[in-house]
């Protein structure tokens, strides 16, 4: 009596468990395509490398074997360049918005470099990364100093500029980033295959498909391009509509002040500073000296400016003019960024001054010179590090 109880009483049990399985087997079968397919496209994401985290990448660049980096849809550069410097804790270290991209690790051997520039564009960012750097600081930040980065206007739209890295699995950006990545690939299946371009690696799809994007060294490779000309921006520079010489009365006060900021941390933590203001392609500053619209301009370049940038702390290097380093023409990637070699002709320049060659006595102006005899207008050490 009490066996039949039992094995009457246990069947219904075996039945719900069998029915479970069954439900789990066929849910399983359900999802598995959406898994596959999910699975792949995120090995697409990866392979792409857009899906990569940057501080991936920024490990990837001490490991010595070159690649360039530069993902089409997303731009996570401040922390790239933030912990690229954690890692490396480099002696020299160049700073800034993209007009500081083409200072070179080669140029200042021995001694260790990186180029974190492209990454600061708001003058209160210098501040905010050289607290980022927590307890490593730099001998020496070689750092862009433009009237442009002292104007609302231009902060104003680095207003959304992403600190962090890529956002985690099945954030709303890494959805944003697979339907763009699946869109390209679906255009262009041969982009999961072509990963080099010039003969380099690339990672990031907008570097494998042109060969642009950050080296080893955090530098800008800029590509294969012609010769920049200035009258493709001097009509909207005389209308006050190209980027980025925003139009300006004076120098905003708030941002004088954010300059300060910054000059005090770097004196406080024992870094020596080097500003330099880069050259425009010859034409853009004559029509901002004799344009009413320009009158920021004007103010950064006075005397009394000047002599203010220089009581900060800063050893200070204005080349806007050509002639004052001995500069060419044809020695930029654009009307607004020099080239390798306008930068070794600049550095050249400077080593002039016995302040800077104090601060980098190791460095070889004879191969400097050297190197220029053997430079194109673009490139000077390509990627030789």
């Amino acid at each position: 009596m009490f066996s039949n109880s039992s094995i009457s009483s246990s069947e219904p049990a075996r039945s719900f468990t069998t029915a479970m399985k069954r439900f789990w087997l066929r849910l399983a079968l359900f999802l598995s395509p959406l898994v596959f397919m999910g699975l792949a496209a995120t090995l697409i994401g990866l392979s792409s490398g857009e899906l990569l985290p940057v501080r991936f990448v920024a490990w990837l660049q001490t490991r010595g074997e070159p690649f360039v980096f530069l993902p089409q849809f997303s731009d996570h550069t401040y922390r790239l360049k933030l912990d690229a410097v954690r890692r490396r804790r480099p002696e020299i270290l160049a700073l800034g918005s993209s007009r500081a991209n083409q200072w070179r690790s080669a140029m200042f051997r021995p001694t260790s470099f990186y180029n974190a520039a492209n990454a600061v564009f708001v003058m209160r960012d210098f501040r905010r990364m050289l607290e980022g750097f927590e307890d490593f600081a730099p001998r020496v930040i070689i750092f862009s100093v433009d009237y442009f980065t002292f104007l609302p206007a231009f902060e104003f739209v680095y207003r959304k500029q992403s600190k962090d890295d890529l956002g985690g699995w099945g954030s709303s950006e890494q959805v944003d980033i697979l339907e763009g990545v699946l869109g390209e690939v679906m255009r262009d299946p041969k982009l999961l295959f072509h990963v080099r371009n010039g003969g380099v690696p690339t990672i990031g799809l907008y570097a494998r498909k042109t060969g642009v994007g950050f080296r080893l060294d955090g530098s800008y490779h800029y590509g294969d391009r012609e010769s920049a000309d200035a009258e493709t921006v001097i009509p909207a520079i005389r209308e006050g509509k190209q980027w980025p010489v925003s139009p300006a009365a004076n120098l905003d006060d708030a941002r004088i002040q954010e300059f300060e900021r910054f000059t005090e941390l770097a004196r406080s933590k024992g870094i020596a500073l080097v500003g330099v203001t880069m050259p425009f392609v010859p034409g853009v500053a004559r029509v901002m000296e004799q344009s009413p619209l320009y009158g920021a301009w004007r103010q950064f370049h006075s005397r009394q400016t000047q002599d203010w940038i220089r009581k900060q702390g800063v050893i200070y290097f204005d080349f806007t003019a050509l002639d004052s380093f001995g500069g060419r023409p044809d020695e930029f990637a654009d009307p607004f960024h020099p080239s390798e070699p306008a930068y070794v002709r600049m550095l050249l320049t400077m080593l002039a001054n016995e302040n800077f060659r104090a601060l980098v006595p190791h460095l070889d102006a004879e191969a400097l010179r050297d190197r220029l005899k053997r430079a194109s207008t673009l490139e000077a050490y390509g990627q030789e590090f």
